[in-house]
């Protein structure tokens, strides 16, 4: 008699840790595609002055404020308090204003040599091109800054924090799952060959 007679094999063991590695695989996916994607959705102008945004979806938005940023090439670092901004939005099409209020998610962002604070937010019911006009306080003066406008990242860095833990732990609790059964259907069958009087080796 040998230990080839337990059963499940103790390559289930092995499985367990196959999928505990693919979960790690999947979270840091999960977060790098997160990531990557909040980048390319984020358009990038100069403040204080005057842009145009191309908002091609109605919805929710938000200003970010960038303190470490890379904008046509060119490194910025600005520090301090940018609260004071002022920043207009107006519909090229129609010259209507559009309400800007002050952001209370604080959401950040830190990638690539970038980093960002949210600062405002706006919703618009129609695609289309706005001018972006912000300044300083009179008689205040700023740096020039880097500010992004993104539509949904909010929601975005919500999804990819939650959807790559859900990852992470799901596959360790699969993977416990897996060890643990192995080793009570083990425990199990060596203890019934002892009982039929066999003494097979130490289970692992």
């Amino acid at each position: 008699m040998d230990s080839s007679e337990i059963r499940p094999s103790r390559s289930y063991y092995t499985l367990a840790g196959v999928v505990f590695l693919l979960g790690v695989g999947l979270f840091v996916w999960t977060i790098w595609k997160g990531v990557t994607g909040i980048g390319g959705n984020l358009q990038q102008v100069l403040a204080p002055g005057k842009s145009d945004l191309t908002l091609a979806a109605p919805g929710g938005y938000t200003i970010f404020y960038e303190p470490q940023s890379v904008f046509n090439d060119r490194v910025y670092s600005t520090a301090g308090d940018v609260s004071e901004i002022e920043c207009m939005l107006v519909s090229k099409s129609t010259g209507a204003p559009v309400k800007l209020s002050h952001s209370t998610a604080n959401t950040t962002y830190k990638f690539g040599g970038r980093s960002g604070q949210s600062v405002f937010d706006f919703q618009i019911d129609r695609p289309g091109v706005f001018e972006l006009t912000s300044h300083f306080p009179e008689g205040q003066a700023g740096p020039e800054i880097v500010l992004a406008v993104g539509h949904g990242v909010n929601e975005g860095i919500v999804i990819m924090v939650f959807g790559g833990l859900a990852s992470l732990f799901g596959s360790f609790m699969l993977a416990g799952a897996i060890v643990l059964i192995t080793a009570v259907k083990r425990h199990n069958a060596f203890r019934r060959l002892q009982t039929r009087g066999g003494a097979p080796p130490p289970i692992e």
